[in-house]
């Protein structure tokens, strides 16, 4: 009987162990840098194009707050974001942005090799834009 109490034990530790291994490797613990090639809005905070890095605002904290930091100055944005889940692991990061015109938006942040990403809530001014009834459209940036 306490054979099986032990293989279940060692079971249990084995499989949060595992699982927990692919948590790490699609979090935003390490900062994510990317081109961003337009000007783009974070918490009605236009950033201008360039390079940016993208990584957790505290690293002792987990990723529910995310600095957006510009390369080229200290130019940057925190901002509270929410786990989202896609079905399927993401070959290369991605940052997708809501488009309104030439306005964009922010929107998500997909680490490569993971399949949770970080939603950012939408700013007054898009849900401004979203109620007047402005056509958004997706655009993509691929890292």
């Amino acid at each position: 009987m306490k054979r099986v109490f032990v293989k279940f034990g060692l079971l249990a530790v084995i499989a949060l162990i595992s699982a927990g291994v692919p948590a790490k490797a699609q979090s935003l613990k390490y900062k994510l840098t990317v081109t961003i090639p337009f000007d783009f809005t974070v918490m009605d905070k236009k950033l201008p194009a360039g390079k940016y890095s993208i990584g957790r605002a505290q690293l002792s904290e987990g990723d529910q707050i995310i600095q957006i930091s510009r390369v080229d100055d200290n130019t940057s944005v925190s901002r509270i974001t929410i786990p989202v889940v896609a079905r399927d692991a993401a070959k290369d990061g991605l940052l997708v942005f809501h488009q309104y015109g030439d306005e964009y938006f922010l929107a998500e942040i997909w680490p490569a090799g993971g399949n949770t990403g970080r939603a950012l809530p939408k700013s007054r001014t898009e849900r401004d834009l979203e109620r007047k009834g402005e056509d958004q459209k997706v655009a993509e940036v691929r890292f």
